[in-house]
């Protein structure tokens, strides 16, 4: 305080008094930190206040609630202890914080038993998925479609198919087609015109299908012959509803509406349906 005071009352500039080979102990900046403190606080502002010890977020109540909680839920995580103190007494203690005072305790988190046996949703489906894989007609499928897959991309209509130009892109990039857009004649009749027209116009290269592995084709392949046990009418359009949730159960993804349907038509780009009819397919199935 006596130092200050001199610093004030002396007649040189500030600046001089903080000069190199200065007696001041500290610094121009920390001077008129001082100030404002003795400004708004007097004398005591500059107290030296850590003799009291720090300001701790954990408090003792909040350290007995920890080993209460701990105690009577051995499995709880930082995040929900978390959650339960911000509740309980309105404080922020981090994650890192809570586990360090675990340790320290030796609060060791335990693991939750785990059930035994678990009861899932349509249970009765496993039936179905049971007898479509046991004499192997979902690897059939599989099989059948990922061979027409590389028999198309070896094809020359394939690398052909890459030069084929959008139409109406700026429509596409909208992600829906407007009145205007259905209006014209040569949009309307090429709703009708068969697959193989169709087939001179399309872009197979950019159809999904082309960049799934076997593995997401074989769980395609099963969600779509879930479709009756999930659905009122085994429409992919009934998937978004309730019971369409257990679709992650059976063939283990929760599709939506689109996704099916979106697989479906491309399965028809493919023109799978003659490959999976031919008779050699069947006897694979009943030989297996």
């Amino acid at each position: 305080m006596s130092t200050i005071q001199q610093i004030k009352d002396s007649e040189q500039s500030v600046n001089s008094c903080f000069r190199t080979g200065s007696s001041v102990l500290f610094s121009k900046a920390q001077y008129c930190n001082y100030l404002k403190l003795l400004k708004e606080s007097g004398e005591n502002g500059l107290r030296d206040k850590r003799e009291n010890g720090y300001n701790r977020k954990l408090t003792e109540s909040i350290k007995d609630y920890i080993t209460i909680c701990v105690g009577e839920h051995p499995g709880i995580s930082a995040s929900e202890m978390r959650m339960k103190i911000q509740k309980r007494f309105d404080a922020d203690i981090s994650r890192s914080g809570i586990n360090d005072f675990r340790k320290s305790r030796g609060l060791v988190r335990q693991p939750s038993p785990k059930k035994e046996y678990e009861f899932q949703r349509s249970g009765g489906g496993e039936i179905l998925t049971g007898l479509a894989c046991f004499p192997g007609i979902i690897e059939a499928i599989t099989e059948t479609v990922a061979g027409r897959i590389d028999e198309v991309r070896k094809s020359s209509s394939f690398t052909e198919s890459r030069t084929v130009k959008k139409d109406h892109p700026t429509l596409r990039v909208q992600g829906k087609f407007t009145k205007e857009y259905n209006r014209p004649e040569s949009v309307r009749k090429n709703r009708f015109k068969s697959v193989d027209e169709k087939l001179l116009k399309k872009n197979c290269s950019s159809m999904s299908i082309f960049r799934m592995s076997k593995k997401t084709i074989s769980r395609y392949n099963m969600a779509l012959l879930c479709l009756p046990s999930v659905t009122d009418n085994g429409k992919s359009s009934r998937v978004n509803r309730v019971k369409g949730n257990d679709l992650a159960f059976l063939c283990g993804y929760n599709y939506k509406d689109g996704t099916p349907d979106k697989y479906m038509r491309e399965l028809k780009y493919l023109e799978i349906s003659e490959k999976l009819t031919m008779p050699g397919r069947v006897m694979n199935c009943q030989r297996r």
